[in-house]
């Protein structure tokens, strides 16, 4: 009966044991970046360890700009910097050699440029249909230049980090 009494309480306590274990590690959170707006996010972590890296950090940066158009050909320099209002925009300076700045959204790798528009010597410039592409350190741009809302050309530039 002795030996009977031993079996049961090793029984217990293993049982307690592994009630314990199972509750313990139930309590357990994952950690990771919690930042659905940085490249590393990732969905299971429950506490952001502070690895998060911005999906925009990886275009900023100054760019020797290749840019073919229908008509003509450019080549100027620009600078990319992460946006301010939005974790997901980029602010493209000196976009087209024009002086402004125009603002894209990044996704990945890839980023949309929405159709803007700003004066020019008095007329009306547009963007439009603004997509890009990074690939390392090069990036791939494709949009359409208009003036008064009618399209003119469509424009491919290829940046090179400085």
């Amino acid at each position: 009966m002795e030996k009977e009494i031993n079996v049961r309480a090793y029984l217990y306590y293993l049982i307690i044991l592994l009630a314990t274990l199972s509750f313990l590690m139930s309590c357990t959170q994952r950690s990771g970046c919690t930042d659905p707006a940085s490249d590393n996010f990732n969905i299971d972590a429950e506490v952001d360890d502070g690895s998060c890296v911005p999906m925009t950090l990886k275009f900023v940066g100054l760019y020797e700009i290749d840019e073919e158009c229908e008509i003509d050909a450019y080549y100027y320099n620009m600078g990319i910097e992460a946006g301010f209002n939005d974790p997901f925009e980029i602010v493209l300076n000196n976009f087209g050699d024009f002086g402004v700045n125009i603002s894209a959204f990044v996704d990945g790798r890839f980023f949309n440029i929405p159709d803007q528009f700003f004066l020019l010597d008095g007329a009306v410039i547009n963007i439009m249909n603004g997509v890009g592409e990074i690939n390392g350190d090069f990036i791939n741009i494709t949009y359409v230049y208009g003036e008064e809302n009618i399209p003119v050309e469509v424009c491919e530039i290829l940046c090179y980090r400085f």
